[in-house]
C-alpha cells in the first residue's frame, strides 16, 4: 500500500535510509548548518507524538506549534501529525493578540511551546 500521508512518507524513507540526512538546516548565522538523520526524526517524531497522546489525547483536533526557526522544526510537526492531529504554526514574532486570535479561531487546547522560549518570573 502506498504512503498517504507526510508521516508515512518520512516512515518509508526512514525505513531505506535511516542514516541518510533527512534535514539541513542553516540558520543563517554563519555557523555550520545543523543536519538530522532518518532514524532521528523518526525518534524525535515519535517520542512527541507519545508525549502528545499521553498528556492531552490531541486525536482529530489540532495542536499549536509555538517555535522559531530550529533544526528540529520537522520533527516536531511529524510528532504533531503522529499524534493524529492536525498543526497549526504560531509564530512567536507576531504580536501576541494575532497569535491569540488565531489560537482562538483553531480552537486550539493544546500547543506544543519551543522551550527557549519560554519566560519564567521567580518571585
Amino acid at each position: 500500500m502506498p504512503a498517504r500521508t507526510l508521516q508515512d512518507l518520512v516512515s518509508a524513507a526512514a525505513s531505506l535510509h535511516p542514516d541518510r540526512a533527512a534535514v539541513l538546516y542553516d540558520s543563517g548565522s554563519g555557523e555550520t548548518p545543523g543536519s538530522l538523520l532518518y532514524r532521528e526524526v523518526v525518534q524525535l517524531a515519535e517520542d512527541l507524538s507519545a508525549a502528545l497522546l499521553q498528556t492531552c489525547s490531541p486525536r482529530g483536533g489540532a495542536v499549536g506549534l509555538y517555535c522559531s526557526d530550529d533544526l528540529l522544526v520537522p520533527a516536531w510537526i511529524l510528532g504533531i501529525l503522529q499524534s493524529s492531529a492536525a498543526y497549526v504554526p504560531l509564530d512567536p514574532e507576531a504580536p501576541g493578540l494575532l497569535t491569540a486570535r488565531v489560537m482562538s479561531q483553531c480552537g486550539l487546547k493544546y500547543c506544543a511551546v519551543n522551550r527557549d522560549l519560554v519566560q519564567v518570573e521567580l518571585v
